[in-house]
């Protein structure tokens, strides 16, 4: 009830917490007032930051005298300073990379990034055979003008998978056509045998009819003017060659 007395025990356990010493980080315990260690700490951060700056400048002034760069007559400290520092921005990010503690864990993290990329580019390798383009080179001269729109004569090599299933095709097609001749096989005969090549050919004009058919109309339409671009500046050179030639 409120208005009866503790135990004796008790009363005794609490006088005895108030008479013990006060704890050293208890913030009750500080005699000096807020305000001020909020001033002492900002004069601590300026002083520190007045350090980097000295570590700056001496930085810069070494990479100076390292390449015999000179402060010029009339020139302020500043602007060298800035001159110096823009021509040695990247030696000097280096350093800063350099002079940070990498932790293991980082290095670990480096380290499995490199492996899994390692890793794609050799499964990319193994699936496509390398780019589509590697052995195609144009050497094309200064002020050299196409005459005509460019005629592919040539089918794309099949790389990777491709490939593979291309020489399971054309082994069959050689075991079928060793063993027995069907009643198809003559009907292409008599009308005329379709080879490997103008199936692959097929397949290549049905794929680019696929793209275009996807395209968007503003696409399909920015095509078609460039097609027609070329076209006209054909027309005209070759009406110019045939005024020339006298025809």
């Amino acid at each position: 009830m409120p208005h009866k007395r503790a135990k004796a025990s008790v009363r005794k356990a609490r006088q005895q917490e108030k008479d013990m010493p006060v704890a050293k980080d208890d913030a009750t315990s500080e005699d000096t007032p807020k305000g001020f260690s909020r001033l002492l700490r900002f004069k601590e951060m300026a002083i520190k930051r007045q350090v980097e700056k000295k570590e700056t400048k001496k930085n810069v002034e070494a990479l100076a005298t390292k390449k015999n760069i000179h402060i010029q007559p009339g020139e302020r400290m500043k602007d060298f300073v800035q001159r110096v520092e823009s021509e040695f921005q990247s030696e000097m990010i280096t350093v800063q990379k350099k002079s940070k503690p990498v932790s293991d864990r980082k290095k670990r993290n480096q380290e499995t990034r490199k492996q899994k990329k390692m890793a794609k580019l050799q499964k990319e390798l193994d699936m496509y055979g390398g780019r589509d383009f590697d052995d195609l080179k144009d050497n094309v001269k200064f002020g050299e003008v196409a005459d005509a729109p460019p005629v592919l004569n040539k089918i794309p090599k099949a790389r990777g998978r491709g490939k593979e299933m291309l020489e399971q095709k054309n082994k069959k097609a050689i075991a079928s056509s060793t063993t027995t001749t069907t009643p198809n096989t003559a009907e292409k005969k008599e009308t005329g045998y379709e080879s490997e090549e103008d199936e692959n050919m097929k397949a290549l004009k049905a794929s680019h009819k696929r793209k275009i058919q996807n395209m968007s109309a503003a696409a399909r339409i920015q095509l078609d003017n460039e097609r027609e671009k070329v076209i006209e500046a054909y027309r005209a050179k070759k009406a110019k060659r045939m005024n020339d030639s006298g025809f």
